[in-house]
């Protein structure tokens, strides 16, 4: 597919760092940071650019929901809970969208893959990672150690659904 099909005036990030994402909890808040940055260059690449971005959009959500999950462990959220399966189907889709790219050379797939990363990450960010940020400052994590500061705030058992109110 040539760049001619996909215009570069044409080519627009569709989702920007803003306050609204914002979970103050800065080793979360930095690595969404990274991953709004990501998928931006990953939308505005040309064509010849556009599955190198990806992959590294990819590794960069392979270490981001890893980090995520490690967190939910060490803090007793469940491994089986709702928001580690999100992250499960969407790293499964971006896989299997990068595959399609370099298999078939389905590049708008890919572009239309990032675009909808675009859409759903801030409900995700909003809803389940806000919650998860909610319970870590509550526990007094350590991301870099991985030390629980406030134990006696650990949950008796773990965690299931998201963690959030609306889920059961």
């Amino acid at each position: 597919m040539s760049d001619t099909l996909t215009p570069t005036a044409e080519r627009q990030a569709s989702l920007h760092w803003s306050d609204a994402l914002v979970l103050a909890l800065d080793f979360m808040d930095d690595t969404h940071k990274e991953f709004v940055d990501l998928l931006a260059q990953t939308e505005t690449a040309e064509d010849a650019e556009l599955l190198e971005r990806f992959t590294a959009l990819i590794d960069h959500t392979d270490d981001h929901f890893g980090r995520e999950d490690r967190w939910m462990e060490d803090t007793q959220f469940s491994s089986s809970n709702c928001h580690s399966t999100q992250h499960n189907v969407v790293l499964q889709v971006m896989r299997e969208g990068l595959r399609r790219g370099r298999e078939d050379n389905d590049l708008p797939l890919v572009r239309e893959l990032a675009r909808e990363l675009g859409i759903w990450f801030p409900q995700h960010a909003q809803s389940m990672d806000a919650a998860l940020a909610l319970h870590l400052r509550r526990v007094g994590y350590d991301a870099e150690t991985g030390v629980v500061h406030q134990p006696d705030a650990l949950p008796e058992g773990q965690i299931h659904g998201c963690g959030g109110a609306t889920c059961s």
